[in-house]
């Protein structure tokens, strides 16, 4: 792909930098500059004949981040567990690991998602009208199948470590609770945990951010991946064909090399977009009941099973429109 995008945007340079005598036995080659839904871009195009237009070119939608928040639980039953003195698991358990490592969990996990939306486009317009400027377009998008990330902020790391090791010494308790053949000594980080301290935890359960409902009714709880961080990432295909229609006009009358067009349609990108977690759970189509900011994302992502089109380009045409 990257070899495609460079090959178009050299082929765009020589054909401005050339003179326009050049192009005579090529008809009607144009350049222009594109922005849309698909984001912003340019390309190079050719009107054959005065039916028939060929255009390619490279669209990249502009970065930008979005925000969405994960919530930490102790636990898989979705319950906070408060205590008579009010506590949750979470605080009672958050409580212990700050008081042996030194680390304040907060509850709340921040994360960043952003878009990584580029493509190679290759589009043929047929003009089947008599004034040739209405045409019907076919021919296909073509990039990257992550379409958008998203990762913890480094703000969160230090919880995130603070509940892997949790995670770690529920382990270690529960093999050393339940497996005759345990080989382990019971200390973590140099200390040894009181009996009750190690049922409570076990009692407690492992630390993870609850997300929703698997198919057969279990919960999933999402937990920091080997580098200590939350991911997720949008997958769509990467070969994307497209049908639409749009206008051909001049910008100006006293100009038939400077035009404009406005063009939409449907780019086929294999259905609703799928969003996978670093442990490769799907979360849109795999999980019901998907909580909080995530949930809100995942209910907007399920109607684009198409991505709609609607662009704006300007050209300029190296000789004169085709009639």
């Amino acid at each position: 792909m990257p070899k495609k995008i460079s090959l178009t945007f050299l082929t765009a340079l020589l054909f401005c930098s050339v003179p326009v005598g050049t192009f005579a036995w090529i008809p009607n080659v144009g350049v222009s500059l594109e922005a849309g839904t698909t984001g912003v871009g340019f390309g190079v195009e050719s009107r054959l004949n005065s039916m028939f237009r060929v255009r390619m070119g490279y669209d990249r939608m502009p970065r930008f981040e979005f925000p969405m928040q994960f919530t930490i639980e102790v636990g898989n039953d979705g319950e906070p567990g408060y205590d008579e003195d009010g506590k949750s698991r979470f605080d009672r358990m958050s409580a212990y690991l700050e008081e042996m490592t030194g680390f304040e969990i907060d509850q709340q996990i921040d994360m960043v998602g952003e878009p990584n939306f580029h493509n190679f486009r290759l589009l043929a317009d047929i003009y089947p009208f008599v004034n040739k400027k209405w045409f019907f377009t076919a021919g296909f998008y073509a990039g990257p199948a992550v379409i958008g990330h998203a990762h913890n902020t480094t703000e969160d790391m230090t919880t995130l470590i603070s509940v892997s090791m949790y995670n770690n010494i529920y382990d270690k308790i529960y093999d050393i609770e339940y497996n005759e053949d345990s080989q382990l000594d019971g200390v973590f980080l140099g200390i040894e945990l009181p009996p009750y301290v190690n049922r409570r935890i076990l009692d407690a359960g492992r630390m993870g951010m609850r997300v929703g409902e698997r198919k057969d009714g279990t919960t999933y709880i999402l937990e920091p991946d080997k580098d200590n961080m939350v991911k997720a990432e949008m997958k769509v295909n990467g070969f994307r064909p497209f049908l639409g229609a749009g206008y051909d006009g001049l910008i100006s009358r006293h100009n038939d090399r400077l035009r404009f067009t406005a063009y939409g349609g449907m780019m086929f990108w294999g259905g609703t977009p799928k969003v996978y977690t670093h442990d490769g759970t799907e979360i849109v189509h795999g999980l019901d009941n998907v909580i909080g900011q995530v949930g809100r994302y995942v209910d907007m992502v399920k109607p684009f099973k198409v991505f709609p089109v609607i662009n704006l380009s300007i050209s300029y045409t190296f000789s004169r429109i085709l009639r």
